[in-house]
């Protein structure tokens, strides 16, 4: 049976490398989390609207999966499946920009609600590839790099968004809304197809035996199977929990904007002081990861996160919000690194799909709840308080990391 060679795995990991440091500044650029809620607050957004835009794009990573599980399992070459699906993660970047540039003037409330239709197209079509995606990533990376893998393609992307979003800043303060908002989306989607080169370039060896096909209730069904492993479930409470822990994350660049009454450009310079400290930061935590274990990273998200949301409420000058935005820069290292890299240690040799699928499932609803949650506290008690609520939640979660999680990585050094 033919294998992967070094030299292959070695130009997996560049171009794959490559592929996921594009895509990251091509999401930069349309951001969920900084500048596409002020985009969407220009267009006459309530908090209520606001924290839909995160509960569609958590609901969209969340409830395909299972799908996409299905059909990857069947999939020989996971990668000809991704080909063939990933176009619709991307166009929804390019018709952004056009209902920015040709809509947003006439009809803004109609362009609010096509462009969070775009959103979910985007999201659902990542939902929809997030077990395929992994599956590929864990046979075509070395499984002694797949953290410094993430931590690589994470932080490669981070600092090509430092790029982004100075660009992203010049293009949002020299040209008027909504038109602005229509060059940055456009940007995005050159990036993203940039990307999408670098990912036809995977080498992967075709799988020798595929499962049956079986009816998609029968597959959901199996998923008793998965939550009977007591690993695997403790840390699926634990993705449920840090699901309301992010509940305040679409609050916090408009929060600090109107605390401080600054520019909407001002979210760039904050998207590039996320960037800067994601960038830096991964080169620790992945390689951090792959030594000591991932539980670690989940651990320090948790700690982070908490600290970001108090200082931003606690802030008196606007020089805090940079604080806070390093922070936030930190979190979404060890969070992204810390997720993607431990749920490949724990579905390692077992049925992978269908593990990846049921997990990204069952966190969707969650996932779509807690941001609209968040909108309705941030209608009745403000901004501030929905953050200190969030803040709590996170200590809660790194209580819960340290008592409930075992870190695979390490389970099997003891062992």
């Amino acid at each position: 049976m033919k294998q992967l060679t070094e030299k292959d795995y070695r130009w997996n990991f560049l171009v794959n490398s490559l592929d996921y440091a594009f895509f990251s500044l091509g999401m930069t650029l349309g951001s969920i989390f900084t500048l596409f809620p002020v985009f969407a607050k220009n267009l006459g957004a309530s908090n209520v609207e606001l924290g839909l835009i995160p509960a569609i794009a958590n609901l969209g990573w969340g409830i395909p999966a299972i799908w996409g599980a299905k059909y990857a399992e069947r999939s020989p070459k996971k990668l000809k499946l991704v080909l063939e699906v990933t176009l619709g993660e991307r166009l929804p970047y390019l018709f952004m920009a056009l209902i920015s540039l040709y809509l947003a003037v006439p009809s803004p409330k109609l362009a609010l609600y096509l462009s969070i239709l775009m959103i979910g197209i985007a999201t659902f079509s990542m939902g929809f590839l997030g077990p395929p995606w992994m599956s590929m990533i864990e046979k075509v990376i070395d499984p002694k790099r797949r953290g410094t893998f993430f931590a690589m393609g994470n932080g490669l992307g981070a600092i090509l968004g430092v790029g982004g979003s100075i660009i992203a800043k010049r293009l949002l303060s020299e040209y008027p809304f909504p038109e602005n908002f229509g060059y940055v989306f456009l940007t995005a989607f050159v990036f993203f197809m940039v990307s999408f080169v670098f990912l036809a370039l995977t080498r992967e060896v075709p799988d020798q035996v595929t499962p049956n096909d079986e009816p998609i209730w029968n597959y959901i069904k199996n998923m008793k199977h998965v939550f009977l492993d007591r690993n695997f479930r403790n840390f699926l409470i634990e993705r449920i929990i840090t699901s309301f822990m992010f509940a305040s994350s679409g609050f916090i660049t408009v929060y600090l904007l109107e605390k401080f009454s600054l520019p909407d450009d001002a979210a760039a310079v904050f998207t590039a002081i996320v960037l800067t400290s994601q960038g830096v930061s991964s080169f620790v935590f992945g390689p951090l990861g792959d030594k000591r274990g991932h539980k670690l990273n989940l651990l320090f998200s948790k700690i982070f996160y908490s600290l970001t949301v108090l200082i931003a409420f606690f802030s008196t000058d606007p020089f805090h919000a940079y604080f806070v935005f390093a922070l936030m820069g930190l979190v979404n290292t060890a969070n992204n690194v810390g997720n993607m890299a431990i749920t490949l240690d724990f579905v390692s040799g077992k049925r992978k799909e269908l593990y990846m699928g049921s997990l990204y499932f069952s966190i969707a609803p969650f996932s779509f709840i807690a941001p609209l949650i968040g909108g309705k506290i941030a209608d009745a008690f403000g901004c501030g308080f929905l953050i200190v609520a969030t803040g709590l939640i996170g200590m809660f979660a790194s209580f819960y990391v340290v008592k409930f999680i075992v870190d695979p990585r390490v389970q099997i050094k003891n062992d």
